[in-house]
C-alpha cells in the first residue's frame, strides 16, 4: 500500500514539472565591454580606449572615461551614466542619450562618458553606473588618488 502511494506520488510529481520551453527573445543589445581609461583615441575609423585602468592620479590623469562597446544593437534605446564619489554621493549624472535607430540593426555600437579629474575632486574609491533603457547594465569601481 505504501509503495503504491509513493509510486503514484512520483508520477504526479513528474507530470507537474514537465514544460515546453518558451522561445527566447533576442536581446535588444549585448554589452560586449565596459572599461575605464584616461583617454579615447581615433583608430581605424573608430574610437578606441587607451589601456584600461582602475587607478587615476590627480595631476597626471585629466579624465576618467567609461567606454562601452555594444554589439547586436536593435532599435532605439536610451543610455546614461551616473558617477558616484567616494562618499557615495552622486557627483555627475550624464544626460540620457539615444543610441540606435528604430527598425535598424547595428553589429557594433560604441559610446562613452567622462568625468574630469580636477583638484577639487574627492580622492578615494568611486563608482560609475551605466544604464541602458533605465536598467543598470554595468558598474565599475575606480580610485582617484
Amino acid at each position: 500500500m505504501m509503495i503504491t502511494f509513493a509510486f503514484f506520488g512520483l508520477l504526479f510529481f513528474e507530470a507537474c514539472i514537465r514544460f515546453t520551453p518558451a522561445a527566447l527573445e533576442q536581446p535588444a543589445a549585448v554589452l560586449e565591454r565596459a572599461i575605464l581609461c584616461n583617454r579615447v583615441d581615433a583608430q581605424n575609423g573608430w574610437a578606441e580606449p587607451s589601456a584600461e585602468q582602475k587607478i587615476f592620479v590627480k595631476g597626471k590623469d585629466n579624465h576618467v572615461f567609461s567606454f562601452l562597446e555594444i554589439r547586436d544593437l536593435r532599435d532605439k534605446h536610451s543610455l546614461h551614466w551616473k558617477w558616484y564619489d567616494s562618499s557615495r554621493r552622486l557627483s555627475r549624472a550624464a544626460e540620457k542619450i539615444t543610441i540606435g535607430e528604430k527598425g535598424k540593426f547595428f553589429k557594433k555600437y560604441i559610446a562613452w562618458d567622462q568625468v574630469s579629474i580636477s583638484e577639487e575632486k574627492e580622492i578615494g574609491v568611486w563608482t560609475v553606473a551605466i544604464f541602458l533603457d533605465d536598467r543598470l547594465v554595468a558598474s565599475r569601481v575606480f580610485e582617484i588618488r
